[in-house]
């Protein structure tokens, strides 16, 4: 088997070759963010499914009616929900301290 993966990774701020397993850049120090993917998609999922049920919860907890903006954020969780696989979470950042 032949592996795919890049030897090198290029830094986006000094353009600097890299080795493919390095997180800080040799020459501006820039650091790479390697937060896990299920974290990631953990941060989306919570933020996506709260927005839904506190959007839900809300829209009727008063009991005088529907609350109409909290029935906005339960759709805006809905659609957080439902285009998730449409997002690319997979890039990984980079930061330079400045």
């Amino acid at each position: 088997m032949t592996d795919t993966a890049p030897a090198t990774q290029t830094c986006p701020f000094c353009y600097t070759e890299l080795d493919a397993r390095a997180t800080v850049c040799s020459h501006c120090q820039a650091v790479k963010d390697i937060t896990p993917m299920w974290m990631v998609r953990l941060k989306f999922y919570g933020i996506g499914l709260g927005l839904l049920l506190g959007g839900l919860f809300f829209a009727f907890v008063d009991g005088r009616g529907v609350n109409w903006l909290a029935v906005v954020f339960a759709i805006i969780g809905a659609v957080f929900l439902v285009m998730r696989p449409k997002f690319d979470l997979t890039n990984q950042l980079w930061r330079r301290k400045e």
